[in-house]
């Protein structure tokens, strides 16, 4: 790409920027959608704990938090999506654990302030019906309250799926691609690209942890994006069973507040509260790694040290300290026109579906004309999933194409007919196989299979070995061939 013109320009591959470009594939729109990474989600996406909710208990109840309605107008939305889009969704719901009777007290007030906006589904447990939906439970929590909405999902797969749809229904997907500079005059923008330039009428900036830095390039509204980071650990599926729920503690529960959730592929997630830090600093240390485990067996004592499997740093972006990190920036720029600004904090997959709606909305209002493209089709086939079949399913398929009778990766038993289909449908690195059919994410965390994974990459691509990434860039694996040191190459 050297010069690209296009009517509405979309910056930003996560849940938000995908999540327009498919809202916008309903209308006769000329969009482009452009990621700087290789692939998508591959951001503040990523990182977070694939909670679908209305938020924290205080942001849903408290007189002193006021999240933003689109993520209560996506929650009825979620799930259908995902079903359209063939994307995972589990409904979990959500015990918030308190420990004295003042605890109780709070979630007493706050279910009649949930029952006064009209929503009835909350109940408060006592200790035995708490401890009868989780065993594992520790014993000093004296009940809970219980939100049976709350879901999980696969942010990435749902990214993925997102834009794959977009891309189906018309709209331009280009993935490798930063922003460098925006210049605005009377007739639209011209965008500098690491790929070249690119015209259009209108920009849609959702570009995640950058999102004020794109803005500040063409001097759309003046605010800044704080990061603030959790430590998020992954445990072995073999502990799966010690608790079916979404769980947190009470704030008045003794030390720091912390969260256990299911994941729909079976392992659990184990997160610390959230604090200020630097952007692009998302490194995991010892010292997170122990805060998040005592606070975990503070609500499920048999977690162990030996369970983690692998951990990762978690972002929110948030403007204002003093309103918290569940602020909302969904506008059209104050000082430029045609220019949306788009970014969410918690919890920020949730408020996706109603999100993109809103953006398109404002658009409108902008002068985007906007026609309904009777071709829309909102359906999206995903991946094999050779795991899900029945017996006489895969027999079925492997007689079709014996490379689904080959187990690349067995701790989560992906075929090499799943890779395939993964790298036809754009995975171009191990992390695209990676997210795309989870080959690398068991127990070894692709110790044994991430060979045999580069090795169908490079063929399938028709490209060396040693070109094939981890993420991109210059995440190469192999140097070179052991052939070639043994023969002098340096």
């Amino acid at each position: 790409m050297s010069e690209l013109k296009t009517e509405v320009l979309i910056i930003g591959g996560g849940v938000l920027g995908t999540a327009v470009a498919r809202e916008l594939s309903r209308y006769k729109v000329d969009a482009t959608l452009i990621e700087k990474e290789v692939d998508f989600g591959w951001g503040s996406t990523k990182a977070n704990m694939c909670i679908v909710c209305q938020g924290a208990d205080h942001q849903e109840f408290s007189k002193e938090y006021h999240p933003s309605p689109l993520v209560w107008q996506s929650m009825p939305l979620m799930e259908p999506m995902c079903q359209e889009l063939e994307a995972p969704f589990n409904r979990v719901g959500e015990l918030a654990l308190f420990f004295n009777n003042s605890g109780k007290e709070k979630y007493e007030k706050m279910m009649a302030r949930a029952e006064s906006r009209g929503i009835t589904t909350h109940q408060l447990l006592d200790r035995d019906s708490l401890r009868r939906l989780e065993p594992n439970i520790t014993r000093e929590a004296t009940g809970a309250l219980y939100d049976p909405g709350i879901a999980v999902t696969d942010p990435v797969r749902l990214t993925i799926a997102l834009a794959e749809n977009a891309r189906q229904n018309g709209v331009n997907v280009i993935t490798g691609t930063e922003v460098q500079d925006i210049k605005a005059s009377a007739g639209g923008f011209e965008v500098k690209t690491s790929q070249g330039n690119i015209s259009c009428e209108f920009v849609v900036n959702a570009a995640g942890m950058a999102v004020d830095k794109v803005a500040a390039l063409v001097n759309a509204d003046d605010f800044v994006v704080f990061p603030i980071r959790g430590y998020v650990a992954i445990l072995d599926k073999k502990v799966s069973d010690l608790v079916s729920h979404e769980v947190h503690a009470s704030p008045e529960a003794p030390g720091e507040s912390n969260i256990i959730t299911p994941t729909v592929y079976g392992n659990l997630f184990i997160g610390t509260p959230m604090k200020l830090a630097r952007r692009g600093d998302d490194a995991t240390n010892r010292e997170m790694a122990e805060v998040a485990l005592r606070n975990a067996r503070r609500l499920i004592p048999d977690i162990s040290e030996k369970d983690i499997i692998n951990s990762f740093a978690g972002f929110l972006m948030f403007r204002n300290w003093e309103l918290g990190w569940h602020e909302c920036i969904v506008n059209t720029s104050s000082t430029v026109p045609r220019f949306v600004n788009v970014s969410i904090g918690f919890p920020g997959v949730s408020a996706a579906p109603a999100t993109a709606r809103e953006v398109v909305k404002l658009l409108s209002r902008e002068g985007l004309k906007l026609r309904e493209n009777p071709g829309f089709n909102p359906y999206r086939k995903a991946i094999t999933d050779f795991t899900n079949l029945t017996d006489e399913e895969k027999r079925k398929l492997i007689a079709s194409d014996s490379r689904y009778g080959h187990v690349v990766c067995r701790c989560e038993t992906v075929t090499e007919g799943e890779i395939v289909e993964a790298i036809k449908q754009g995975a171009a690195t191990l992390d695209g196989v990676k997210f795309r059919t989870r080959a690398g994410m068991g127990r070894c965390q692709s110790g044994f299979c991430s060979s045999r994974v580069t090795g169908i990459l490079a063929r399938e691509l028709g490209i060396p070995e040693e070109e094939i990434t981890k993420k991109g860039g210059e995440s190469r694996q192999l140097l070179y061939k052991s052939k070639e040191l043994i023969g002098g190459r340096e």
